[in-house]
C-alpha cells in the first residue's frame, strides 16, 4: 500500500497544517474540494481547535439582514421593490470585511439565526412572498458551505424568542399565522433533528427576545393579546432541572423591551437609549458604557466571547427604516474598556438587521 499523500508536497505535515489553518474562513469550503486529505482535515474537529491554538481563528458575525441599494436591485431583478429581500450577511471582525452567504432559497423575513458548534441554524420568520409565519429550519455547515433543511417547528411562528443553549435551540412565544400571541415553547436538538415541546410560559410573549445566559434560556419582555403592543417589563427563564418557567419582574422597567436589544453569554447585557448595561440580578443594572455616538436605535446584537459585543443599529445621521432598506451600521463595544468602535459598514450591507449570531472559528 502506497504512503499517504502529503498535505503539501515537500513540506512536513505539521508545517503544512499551519499553512492551511491560516487560510481565511471564507475560503475554507473550497479547500475541501482540493483532495481527500484536505477535505478530511478542514472538516475535522481538531482543525478548528488548531486554528484557535495558532491564533488563526476568526470572529464572525452572521446577520439576517434586508438587502439595500444596489444589492437589493440585483437580487430582485426589478425596479419596484415593494418588499425587502433578506440575505445572510457576514461581518468578519478579524479583518473588518463584509461578505454574503449564498443560499439555495430566499431567506425568510425576520428569521432568527443562532450558532451551534460549526453550524448556523436559521429558524422561522415570514415567507418572503406570502408574508405568513413559517415553521421552517435551515442548517448551514459553516466549514463545507452546505445547506440542508432541518425538521420544522411544530407550529409556524414569527417574532419569537430564540437562542442556542448547550448545543440545542430554544424557541418561545411570538405569534402564529392568525397573529395570536403565543405562550408555547420547544427545543430543537440539532444532531438528532428533533423538536421537543416545553411547558407553556406563564404569559403570552409576542415580539419577545431570547437570550442564553450560561445554560439558561431567557425570554425577555413581549406582549399578550390583552396588552397588544404594550411591552411587559418582566422576563421568564426556563429551569431545565425542574422543568418549569420562572418569572423575573421589572427586568425592563428602565428600558422598554421594544427599544433595547438584549444578549447573553456568561451574563445578561442590554444596549439601548440608556447605553450599554450589565444585569446584576437583585442589584439591578450596572452601566458599562454610555450610548454609542451616532447610534439612533439598536436592531440586534451578539456577544463575541466574553469581552466584546457587536451591535447593529440605525445611524443617527442617516435614519433607518425598520424591516426595510434603511441606513444601519455596526458598532463593537469593548466591555472592559467601556468604549465603542464604529464599524465601517458598506452601503450594500446597511439594510435593517433583524438577528445576529457570533461564531469564533
Amino acid at each position: 500500500m502506497e504512503d499517504e499523500q502529503e498535505l503539501i508536497p515537500g513540506l512536513p505535515d505539521d508545517i503544512a497544517m499551519d499553512c492551511i489553518a491560516r487560510v481565511p474562513f471564507r475560503f475554507l469550503p473550497r479547500l475541501r474540494l482540493i483532495c481527500r486529505r484536505w477535505r478530511d482535515l478542514v472538516t475535522g474537529r481538531s482543525f478548528r481547535r488548531h486554528r484557535e491554538r495558532i491564533g488563526a481563528a476568526e470572529h464572525l458575525i452572521f446577520i439576517v439582514q434586508a438587502l439595500s441599494g444596489t444589492a437589493a436591485s440585483i437580487a430582485s431583478n426589478a425596479t419596484n421593490l415593494s418588499l425587502p429581500i433578506y440575505a445572510i450577511s457576514v461581518y468578519i471582525a478579524t479583518d473588518n470585511s463584509w461578505h454574503r452567504l449564498t443560499s439555495p432559497e430566499p431567506i425568510p423575513l425576520f428569521s432568527h439565526c443562532v450558532a451551534v458548534e460549526r453550524k448556523l441554524i436559521l429558524v422561522g420568520g415570514r415567507d418572503p412572498v406570502r408574508l405568513d409565519p413559517i415553521p421552517d429550519v435551515w442548517i448551514v455547515d459553516l466549514v463545507t458551505g452546505e445547506w440542508r433543511k432541518g425538521r420544522a417547528m411544530s407550529i409556524a411562528r414569527s417574532f419569537f424568542a430564540c437562542a442556542a443553549v448547550g448545543g440545542r435551540v430554544y424557541v418561545a412565544g411570538g405569534h402564529d399565522k392568525m397573529k395570536n400571541p403565543l405562550r408555547t415553547a420547544e427545543i430543537y436538538d440539532v444532531e438528532a433533528d428533533e423538536w421537543v415541546a416545553l411547558p407553556a410560559m406563564a404569559e403570552e410573549r409576542d415580539e419577545s427576545q431570547g437570550v442564553a445566559i450560561g445554560s439558561i434560556f431567557w425570554v425577555i419582555s413581549g406582549y399578550g393579546a390583552q396588552t397588544m403592543g404594550q411591552f411587559t417589563d418582566s422576563a421568564e427563564w426556563y429551569d431545565p432541572e425542574k422543568g418549569v418557567w420562572l418569572t423575573e419582574e421589572g427586568l425592563c422597567s428602565e428600558e422598554s423591551g421594544s427599544s433595547a436589544c438584549f444578549a447573553g453569554g456568561d451574563r445578561l447585557w442590554c444596549v439601548g437609549r440608556l447605553g450599554a448595561r450589565e444585569y446584576r440580578g437583585g442589584s439591578g443594572w450596572n452601566e458599562i458604557a454610555q450610548a454609542a455616538e451616532g447610534m439612533k436605535e439598536t436592531s440586534c446584537m451578539a456577544t463575541m466571547g466574553g469581552s466584546k459585543i457587536f451591535v447593529m443599529g440605525a445611524d443617527r445621521d442617516d435614519g433607518g427604516s425598520a424591516g426595510g432598506r434603511g441606513d444601519y451600521g455596526g458598532w463593537i463595544l469593548d466591555i472592559g474598556a467601556g468604549k465603542w468602535i464604529k464599524v465601517e459598514t458598506p452601503a450594500n450591507f446597511s439594510g435593517y438587521a433583524y438577528s445576529a449570531a457570533a461564531v469564533f472559528i
